[in-house]
């Protein structure tokens, strides 16, 4: 088994810095920095970019905030709304992956971008999620903030309250394969809306699998909805490749189209 370590913490004076808290941030930066990279390799200005990734990320962690407290207790949260305001309550995943997604519709509707041209913008933020989240999820490996149900599997934890799966772990390093297969799909051409459709259905897919191991009663709504929504993801690839074909110059000249929206900025 795993041996157990307390989540390592530097003190400054009266500060405490928390690992969970170093990689939280250095997931941002480096996630950032990837779809901004990757945007500029196909014609997408990065100060356009910038501002729909800031957009996409204020959404995602409102919704990751307002989620916490509406799904962790539903009856609560009917009974008084306003507890989500009052009651510190952490954030939940799920949450923000919905709202950063509808956050991202919403921008690219508001600037009147083709359908192909939105998917564009989604696929580089999918390419990009493994590489975050990844960051992110060793943090929560280290500040064992994740813990499954009871065993004596050999990727068990040693807690001091006996061995347990550790979620987070488990996460982080599916999370790292997935990264790897991201980096070698990529070394071949793929339609626009491919990583966005394959990280909804692979991540999905496994976190309705992780669900099986939590020691809370199991929620497959964060699943499911990944699965979902990367099928959605093929079928508008699908879609879109077509009318590509049929209308080629809207695929090619992305930059034209990402310019007149910064025009109107």
């Amino acid at each position: 088994m795993i041996p157990y370590f307390p989540q390592p913490v530097l003190h400054l004076g009266p500060f405490e810095i928390h690992a969970f808290g170093v990689l939280a941030a250095a997931a941002v930066i480096i996630g950032g920095r990837v779809i901004l990279l990757r945007a500029h390799k196909q014609g997408i200005p990065v100060e356009q970019m910038f501002r729909f990734c800031f957009w996409v990320y204020a959404s995602a962690m409102i919704g990751a905030y307002i989620s916490k407290g509406v799904l962790d207790d539903f009856p609560a949260f009917l009974a008084d709304p306003s507890r989500i305001f009052r009651v510190p309550l952490g954030v939940r995943s799920v949450g923000g992956i919905a709202a950063g997604f509808f956050g991202g519709l919403a921008w690219c509707l508001y600037h009147r971008l083709s359908g192909l041209e939105s998917m564009r913008r989604l696929d580089i933020i999918a390419y990009a999620m493994p590489t975050a989240w990844m960051i992110g999820r060793l943090g929560c490996t280290l500040a064992h903030d994740h813990r499954g149900i009871a065993t004596d599997s050999w990727i068990a934890v040693r807690f001091p309250e006996g061995p347990r799966y550790d979620l987070g772990l488990i996460e982080f390093l599916f999370l790292i394969v997935m990264v790897i297969g991201f980096k070698l799909l990529d070394r071949r051409r793929r339609p626009i809306g491919f990583f966005f459709g394959l990280y909804g259905v692979v991540y999905g897919g496994f976190r309705i699998w992780l669900d099986t191991l939590h020691q809370q009663p199991m929620r497959f709504y964060g699943g499911i909805a990944g699965v979902v929504v990367g099928l959605l993801g093929w079928g508008a690839m699908w879609m879109l490749e077509r009318k590509a074909r049929k209308s080629p110059r809207e695929e090619d000249e992305p930059a034209a189209a990402s310019a007149g929206i910064s025009a109107t900025n």
